[in-house]
């Protein structure tokens, strides 16, 4: 009868451990997109930048004028002063990165 408990809590304990072992992989939460609407004020293709004086994000910020972080040199392809814009904007462990913009 011994034996049969043993068994059973090496039965039910090792799953357990092996669970606990493995590490407790934690998600990231996903990072959020935001659409974002425009005029650029200047856009600075050495620094991966473009500073626009958008409209109210909602859900995000008042409409205000800042400088953004690019994704990648491609988004400011065919962008420059002066452009009415559209494009999305991620959030992500609190950078604000545009990862495309458009002529409105």
């Amino acid at each position: 009868m011994k034996a049969i408990h043993w068994l059973l809590i090496v039965v039910l304990l090792v799953p357990l451990a092996f669970a606990s072992c493995t590490g407790s992989k934690e998600t990231a939460p996903a990072s959020d997109q935001y659409v974002v609407k425009g005029k650029v004020i200047a856009v600075d293709p050495n620094k991966l930048a473009v500073k626009l004086d958008h409209e109210e994000i909602p859900g995000l910020m008042k409409a205000m004028e800042m400088e953004y972080s690019v994704e990648n040199a491609k988004v400011l392809e065919g962008i420059s002063a002066g452009d009415q814009v559209q494009g999305h904007l991620k959030v992500d462990a609190g950078n604000y990165i545009v990862t495309d913009l458009e002529k409105r």
